[in-house]
């Protein structure tokens, strides 16, 4: 599974009579099965200079990529944009709330796509259409479209397979004449891109005469004759002089730092506070489960389950999620939220209860505090 193609879920919660709708950008609460790939920047557009590439991940993080280091800098959005003055090319991309979805080339061509669905019983393939007209494209029936290209009389199609979970990896990226229905080539992970799933994103580079392609595991530049000339997989791990959470790009692939992941998600403020404490944590739990390298931290977090079930062996942790939960980042504050309750710590009962004497009724964040307080209530002797 990956994340959806629409870029977000919906928690709908009922509450006194009305719905609350709690938008999450990740698989919080259950919403979708939670995997490693979830954690690492779904990008979603690609801007250039002469000397940097700039990254804009779906999750809000910003990236700039050094040509000839090679080195990549997480910015914020103010240094981001000097560095990329706008105004920035046509997004590659636009979600409706109904009706066809919209593709467009770096050149401001659109496309209008009919995404296919083939899962739980339906056997429904996609459409594709150009300048108001059907666009005769060589694709299988069940395969569906996330990015395409204008390479001068070519398009080229990055691929998805849409299914009841999200969308997986389909023809990875086919290369068809513009004008008419004829397959010219197609790139896959055999030929050297960083994933055989999903492919999210088809940028040409004005610079360099290559194709930046965006996968669910890393970045790949593609030369004019198909052949893939750079690759590099996204690894997130502890930075080694500040101790802070970094994101990399790196030549072979490798499994996150689970806890490095965590600690951005939480908004950790102390670093080496936070490091002491993970750095406790016995390493036999690390195979404890299905998941390796504590790679079951990160999936528990992301996966509703009973209160006090998952983290009572990683107590330490509940005073930066307790801090999470009082930030004032939504995102942070809801990740941290809705973890709190998963540790079998009694501090967590205090904790919510005094969240629960200032809480809103009305916020969709008060169900969840009232939902970990019942829980605790059914707990006792």
């Amino acid at each position: 599974m990956k994340m959806n193609r629409s870029r977000s879920k919906y928690s709908m919660i009922p509450l006194a009579g009305i719905l609350i709708v709690v938008l999450a950008t990740e698989t919080w609460g259950g919403l979708l099965e939670f995997e490693e790939v979830d954690t690492l920047p779904q990008v979603e557009n690609i801007l250039f200079t002469a000397s940097h590439v700039g990254i804009v991940s779906h999750d809000g993080r910003l990236f700039s990529l050094d040509r000839q280091t090679q080195d990549v800098q997480q910015l914020d959005s103010r240094t981001f944009t000097q560095q990329f003055p706008e105004p920035w090319p046509p997004k590659p991309y636009e979600m409706r709330q109904t009706g066809p979805q919209i593709l467009r080339s770096s050149t401001g061509h659109e496309f209008e796509l009919t995404p296919a669905y083939c899962s739980e019983g339906a056997h429904d393939g996609h459409e594709l259409r150009y300048q108001q007209r059907p666009f005769p494209d060589v694709l299988k029936h069940c395969t569906s479209v996330a990015a395409l290209e204008i390479i001068g009389t070519q398009v080229w199609l990055g691929t998805v397979h849409p299914y009841e979970g999200g969308t997986g990896g389909a023809e990875g990226i086919v290369v068809q004449a513009l004008d008419k229905k004829q397959k010219v080539s197609s790139i896959t992970a055999k030929s050297g891109l960083t994933t055989d799933g999903p492919i999210y994103l088809l940028r040409d580079d004005p610079f360099t005469k290559t194709v930046w392609v965006a996968t669910e595991r890393g970045l790949n530049q593609v030369d004019r004759q198909f052949q893939v000339v750079w690759g590099r997989y996204w690894y997130e791990d502890f930075e080694p002089s500040s101790g802070s959470s970094r994101t990399q790009l790196i030549e072979t692939q490798k499994r996150s730092n689970a806890f490095a992941v965590l600690g951005r998600k939480l908004g950790v403020q102390d670093w080496q506070a936070y490091r002491q404490v993970v750095q406790q944590i016995p390493s036999h739990l690390g195979t404890w489960g299905d998941f390796k390298d504590f790679q079951w931290v990160l999936y528990f977090t992301h996966m509703s389950g009973v209160p006090g079930e998952y983290f009572k062996h990683l107590n330490g942790l509940l005073s930066f999620v307790m801090e999470a939960a009082q930030s004032e980042v939504p995102k942070v504050h809801f990740f941290g939220l809705v973890n709190v309750c998963k540790f079998d710590d009694p501090r967590v009962l205090t904790f919510m209860t005094t969240l629960a004497s200032k809480s809103d009724a009305t916020s969709p964040y008060d169900y969840w505090i009232r939902e970990c307080l019942k829980t605790w209530e059914a707990r006792k002797p």
